[in-house]
């Protein structure tokens, strides 16, 4: 795993069903490789309300067309704001 220094700074939101709207700090972005993808600790309950968002990375392996690693951003939810007008 390898972990993004300057993560921690990102805060990114969500729309809500009723129009709220959810604030998430990133607090960590780490790869993993494809063969070692730590889905224990990524799909595993955190307490409180956070997102995990996955994607894939790293170097790209023509040969098979696909990334070699999964990156994942682990969030905590920071506030929400209410939808306007309810």
């Amino acid at each position: 795993m390898r972990a993004a220094a300057s993560a921690s700074s990102a805060v990114d939101t969500a729309s809500l069903a009723d129009g709220a709207i959810a604030h998430f700090q990133v607090r960590a972005v780490a790869t993993y490789a494809k063969d070692q993808f730590a889905a224990q600790q990524v799909h595993a309950p955190h307490g409180g309300s956070a997102l995990r968002l996955l994607t894939w990375g790293g170097t790209f392996d023509t040969r098979t067309r696909s990334y070699l690693s999964n990156i994942v951003a682990y969030t905590t939810l920071v506030t929400t704001t209410p939808a306007t007008g309810q």
